[in-house]
């Protein structure tokens, strides 16, 4: 259940795996389009297309050690009611080059629009990478780059394209709950138009669990 409430006809959607028996997440916001309130159907059939979009267009560059195994979506209906919707996945990563990276390891996308402050910004870790995508022990290969940034770009494409039933559209982007240290009310949603991936490899440490001494 999202503990902050997003602008009407939102939605807030977590996709979830494993990675070698680590647990990982990302969490989304959207933009629906509808023609009317949409049914729990409706909803099922949105929230399963967005995790495989997200598993089929990121895969590639991910080991089979990464596993997509559940999206959840909570749509926040107009008038103060949600609706949730939580969807098996199964789909593993195809990289084979190089040997599995770490848990904590990850690639970072930033997702841009045409809005401007500092701090704040939106984005994205993904683990589940293979040594064959590193430059050294710093930096992604420039292919690298170039592949995770279309492969992000793909997803983000493949979202927009996103119907089912009563819900006629939708838009990719994010949700701004603060401005100038003020609780906005209500929220804005900003769409995003492109991604934009950093060179370095990332890191998540919390995704290895407490250190056992």
């Amino acid at each position: 259940m999202a503990t902050r409430r997003g602008p009407d006809n939102t939605v807030r959607i977590s996709v979830e795996g494993t990675y070698n028996g680590a647990k990982w997440a990302n969490v989304f916001y959207v933009l629906l389009t509808t023609s009317s309130v949409p049914s729990q159907a409706n909803l099922d059939t949105w929230t399963l297309a967005f995790g495989n979009a997200l598993g089929n267009n990121l895969k590639a560059k991910q080991g089979a050690s990464l596993q997509y195994t559940t999206a959840r979506s909570t749509f926040f209906v107009p008038g103060g009611t949600v609706m949730q919707s939580v969807q098996a996945l199964s789909i593993a990563g195809t990289q084979s080059s190089g040997f599995d990276a770490p848990a904590q390891a990850a690639i970072c996308i930033s997702w841009l629009s045409g809005v401007y402050w500092r701090g704040g910004k939106p984005r994205n870790y993904a683990c589940g990478l293979r040594t064959f995508d590193f430059q050294n022990a710093v930096s992604l290969t420039a292919t690298a780059i170039a592949n995770w940034k279309s492969n992000a770009d793909a997803f983000r494409t493949a979202v927009n394209a996103l119907t089912a039933g009563a819900i006629t559209g939708t838009s990719f982007g994010f949700v701004s709950f603060r401005s100038g240290n003020a609780d906005r009310t209500p929220p804005l949603f900003f769409p995003i138009s492109e991604s934009r991936i950093h060179n370095r490899i990332d890191t998540q440490r919390r995704r290895l669990g407490r250190v056992d001494l």
